[in-house]
Order: C-alpha cells, then sequence, then structure tokens
C-alpha cells in the first residue's frame, strides 16, 4: 500500500506544523526510557512522496548547499541503483520538534517546530538534498542514469525520518553534535549552534562586514568565524594583565575557540564589542598599506633593501590584484599572516580597557600605522631575514611579538604624556 505524504512549502511563521499522510504500520514511537517528557518517532516515508527541504535546517551544525563529493554520489547511487534497501543502507533524517503525535483516524503524522532555532532537520541534510539531486538526475549533464532508473529508484525508496520530540532544547546542541559524526563536525559550528556567536554576529551582520563571516562548516561566506576570533584574541585585555603575547592566535586556531569559550575570558571578548569592526578591518588595513611602510622603511633606514615585491615571503601579482576576503579590499601584495598578526597584535596597546568595562582607542590605529607603520615594517623584515626568511618561523617569534608591543606601548606613553 503506497502511503500519500504532504506537506506545505517552507513557513515564515512559527511556529509551524507539518504533516504527512503515513500508513500506521510504517510508525512507530517511543517514549524515553529516561525521559517521559520525550518521544522519539520512526517514520519510513516514500522518497517520491516526500517534499525536501521544507523543514528548516538552521540547527544543523553543516550547510549543504552544494551536495557533491564521494559521499553525496554514493548516496545518490544507493537510491536509484539499489532503492529497496535504501532505508536501511542509508541512516535517514533526524528531526528536532516541540511535538510529534500521529492520528490513526487520518493516517497522518504532525510534527511542530517551535522555531527555527529550537528545531527542524538536525542531521541528514546530505540525504535530504541528494533526493532532489536525484529527482534532476537524469536532466544533468554526463549523469550516469537513465530516466527510467531515477523514475523506478524514487518510486521504490523510503527513507527513514526519526524525530525526537519534547522537552529537547537543552540537549539540542548535543543532539545535533552526537549525530553530525560522519565526518567530524568542527567545535566552532557547535558553538555557533548553541548560540555563543550571537552577539558577534549582530555586530558583524549590521556592520560593512555583513555576508563575509561564516559561522557553520561549509557555509559559503569567505571569513572563518575562529579567523575573527584569533583576532579578537589578540586584543584581549588579559595578555596586558598577564604581561603575555597572544602568540597562541597564530599557532592555534582550536586553542583560540578555547580561551573563547572559557567563561574567565568571555567577558573580555565581549568588552571588545565597540572596536570589534575596527579591529577586523584594521587587519586588512595593515594588510594592503604594508607595502607604502615597506617602502618608507626601506628609503630611510634601509636603501640597500630588495623591492617588496621582489622578497621572498611575499606573494606579488602584477597585472591584476587579490581581494582581500573580510573586507573585499584589493592588493597586489599577498602577506604572510606570520607578520600581519604580530604587527595587528601590537595594535591592542593602543587600546584603554578599564576593568569591567568598554574598550575604547587612546589613539586611532589607522592613522598610527599611517604614521608609524615602517618602524613596525622594519621590525618584521629585519627578524624575518634572520629567521631564513621563513614567515610561520616569524609568527612564532616570541622576541618579535614583544618588541613590536613595546614599540607601539611606547608611543602610547608618549601620546599620554601628550608628546
Amino acid at each position: 500500500m503506497a502511503s500519500l505524504a504532504f506537506a506545505d512549502a517552507l513557513p515564515t511563521a512559527f511556529p509551524h506544523t507539518y504533516r504527512f499522510r503515513v500508513p500506521q504500520e510504517w510508525v512507530r514511537s517511543i517514549v524515553d526510557p529516561h525521559d517521559p517528557n520525550i518521544t522519539i518517532h520512526h517514520v519510513y516515508i516514500p522518497v517520491a512522496e516526500f517534499k525536501r527541504e521544507m523543514l528548516p535546517d538552521d540547527i544543523n551544525p553543516r550547510s549543504h548547499e552544494e551536495p557533491t563529493g564521494r559521499i553525496p554520489d554514493a548516496i545518490e547511487r544507493s537510491l536509484i541503483e539499489n532503492p529497496k534497501e535504501f532505508h536501511l543502507l542509508n541512516r535517514g533524517e533526524l528531526i528536532l520538534a516541540q511535538g510529534c503525535k500521529y492520528d490513526n483516524h487520518t493516517k497522518t503524522l504532525e510534527i511542530t517546530i517551535a522555531s527555527p532555532d529550537e528545531g527542524g532537520l538536525a542531521d541528514g541534510g546530505t540525504t535530504d538534498r541528494v533526493i532532489n539531486r536525484a529527482q534532476n538526475a537524469s536532466s544533468r549533464k554526463k549523469s550516469p542514469f537513465t530516466d527510467d532508473q531515477v523514475k523506478e529508484g524514487l518510486e521504490a525508496a523510503f527513507v527513514h525520518l526519526e524525530v525526537i520530540s519534547g522537552d529537547v532544547r537543552e540537549k539540542l546542541v548535543r543532539l545535533a553534535g552526537a549525530r553530525n559524526t560522519s565526518t567530524q563536525v568542527k567545535e566552532f559550528a557547535l558553538e555557533n549552534l548553541g548560540g555563543g556567536f550571537d552577539w558577534l554576529k549582530a555586530l558583524i551582520e549590521k556592520s560593512p562586514l555583513k555576508g563575509r563571516v561564516r559561522y557553520r562548516e561549509n557555509d559559503p561566506e569567505d571569513v572563518d568565524i575562529r579567523t575573527v576570533l584569533a583576532l579578537l584574541t589578540m586584543f584581549h585585555r588579559n595578555w596586558n594583565e598577564s604581561g603575555k603575547d597572544p602568540l597562541v592566535a597564530y599557532t592555534s586556531k582550536g586553542g583560540v575557540l578555547n580561551y573563547y569559550r572559557d567563561s574567565e575570558w568571555l567577558d573580555g571578548y565581549k568588552f571588545l564589542s565597540p572596536v570589534v569592526i575596527n579591529v577586523l578591518q584594521l587587519y586588512d588595513f595593515i594588510h594592503t598599506n604594508f607595502s607604502e611602510q615597506y617602502e618608507i622603511y626601506n628609503r630611510e633606514v634601509n636603501n640597500a633593501g630588495s623591492k617588496f615585491g621582489r622578497r621572498r615571503e611575499v606573494t606579488y601579482k602584477g597585472g591584476s590584484a587579490f581581494r582581500l576576503p573580510m573586507t573585499g579590499e584589493e592588493t597586489k601584495y599577498l602577506i604572510p599572516d606570520g607578520w600581519l598578526y604580530p604587527v595587528l597584535a601590537s595594535m591592542r596597546m593602543l587600546l584603554d580597557q578599564p576593568s569591567n568595562k568598554s574598550a575604547d582607542w587612546v589613539a586611532d590605529p589607522f592613522e598610527y600605522f599611517k604614521n608609524h607603520g615602517s618602524e613596525l615594517v622594519g621590525i618584521v623584515v629585519e627578524q624575518s631575514q634572520a629567521l631564513g626568511y621563513n614567515p610561520q618561523a616569524v609568527g612564532k617569534s616570541r622576541p618579535l611579538w614583544s618588541n613590536l608591543r613595546k614599540t607601539v606601548e611606547l608611543e602610547r606613553m608618549k601620546i599620554g604624556a601628550g608628546g
């Protein structure tokens, strides 16, 4: 007996209830053995009748906009070439919901999603999109399947839905993280799922940097949120209080996330809110103006030095230009982070960060680099020469980070003294 599945298009208002007509023998419900407020439904629905992508997938730690590669191809082959076992070979889709119930009289399964942040497709996004891709397989160029193969496969295959409903909000992050294990989910994606980046998102997405940062694995934006955290970590007030330099920002993106998730550090990040966008823009500003400051240094201090574009540490692009992902600014010189990070980190000495208060600049960091950048650049290139022109070694050089910090600190003292 074939089932009839029906559902609405992706709604614009929540809570929203999705309805599927499914024979009773293809639906099973279980009350959680440890929590009576949670129910698990297992449902089998014919692929041809399951309307895909109607459920929100914001809670999915990954984004699957482009289902390409070995795993999606294997899922599609299984769906079309071995459809009668698809529901056995494919683990299906996990849905987290506020409520789920089956009406024996109407043979209808009702799934209620409170909001895209609290429920939806938590796992199985690749399967969800591959089903759609398979429906259009015969129209694709170089498709390995004929129209008849696709039609027969879709009519025979079932997809397994597991719906966990009830009081799942507190378990949402753990559930999504545990189920997304076929390829390890990066911790920053789970941090995003738990709302840990909400305050940063609010700042970034209403700034000129809107749409440039990705918060989930495989999202299309160019800048990884961990890069943002690394840049902000270099300005955290704890470094000045401890008398240390934030080399971890360059050496370990994972270490940066650990700092961010530490409750004793989080407030320090949030106190940077007024200058977050400045810091991110300053990163690219130093990049695009580095060559000019190098020429000043080369002319005034090291007249016999190499032209900037000829240095082995720098990648030069003649006819066109590199577009920097953070701001979209263009430059003909691609400079390694082993040079940029220590210089940017030294600018934290231009911040006033009183205890339990928001940070503020005591001097414009952009103007500072215009007027004093050649001294900082000179320190970097001289250290680079001493370390065999190895940018990675430069980025890990504690004496370099310390020297740059002290140089800016001295200038700040002059500013404070009115000099």
